[in-house]
């Protein structure tokens, strides 16, 4: 039983891998499309001047308001949408099997904490990315991470995805991969590669701190959380591998 879970956590490290590698990529998008507002929001303020005067606060007197300006097209939102959805569907079927990895740890002498992993990274990866697709379905009209004036979100004459949501969802998959990380380290000795094990539960540790604050600072710095937990995957599909036969 314990061979059979291990090796379903190695595909499950694996997987993991080409997930991490999907969200740096989507981070990368994202970085695009918050450019294409904030250029597009700066050439609206440019607008506004050149019809008001230069002292003209736009933003306080015509928020919300229709405003006679060329309507943005945003290529970069289309594609975020695709990355991050693809990433969550591959989110699911990583929590699902690295959790039965864990399981097998806990059949090699590990502990309960290996069930409490399978059952927490079940439950807390899927509803991270649950909550992401979530974010991409409920779109919204107020530009992310921009503070003009005394409103934070100012409207957008289109759509982007609900990015309050998606940071929801990475709270969750940080909370997730703190426990992993917890977990990685607790089970080290009884798996073949201790020193590997407790790295990777380090890395994972990390990288679930900067998926659960990178919203509250700068969210383009969740690449760092992908990257950490990219590297943390490639370590555990080798430890999950290498003792498949304790």
């Amino acid at each position: 039983m314990s061979r059979g879970a291990l090796l379903t956590g190695t595909v499950g490290g694996i997987i993991g891998t080409i997930t991490a590698a999907i969200g740096m990529i989507c981070i990368f998008i994202l970085n695009s499309l918050l450019t294409e507002i904030n250029d597009y929001l700066a050439r609206l303020s440019l607008y506004l001047a050149s019809q008001f005067g230069p002292l003209f606060e736009p933003w306080p007197q015509l928020y919300g308001l229709p405003i006679p300006y060329p309507i943005p097209f945003f290529p970069s939102t289309s594609l975020f949408g695709v990355s991050s959805f693809t990433s969550a569907i591959f989110l699911i079927v990583t929590g699902i099997l690295i959790g039965i990895g864990f399981y097998g740890t806990y059949k090699i002498g590990g502990g309960a904490i290996g069930v409490v992993s399978l059952v927490f990274s079940i439950i807390g990866i899927t509803s991270g990315a649950l909550f992401i697709i979530m974010g991409n379905l409920t779109t919204g009209y107020t530009a992310p991470y921009i503070t003009i004036g005394e409103y934070s979100y100012p409207n957008l004459p289109v759509p982007t995805q609900n990015f309050s949501v998606i940071w929801i969802g990475f709270v969750i998959l940080g909370v997730t991969f703190l426990l992993l990380g917890y977990a990685s380290i607790s089970v080290r000795e009884m798996t073949e590669k201790p020193s590997a094990s407790y790295a990777a539960g380090i890395l994972s540790i990390i990288g679930a701190i900067v998926f659960i604050t990178s919203w509250l600072i700068w969210p383009i710095i969740v690449i760092i959380g992908f990257g950490l937990i990219f590297v943390a995957f490639i370590l555990w599909t080798v430890i999950f591998y290498s003792s498949r036969n304790i």
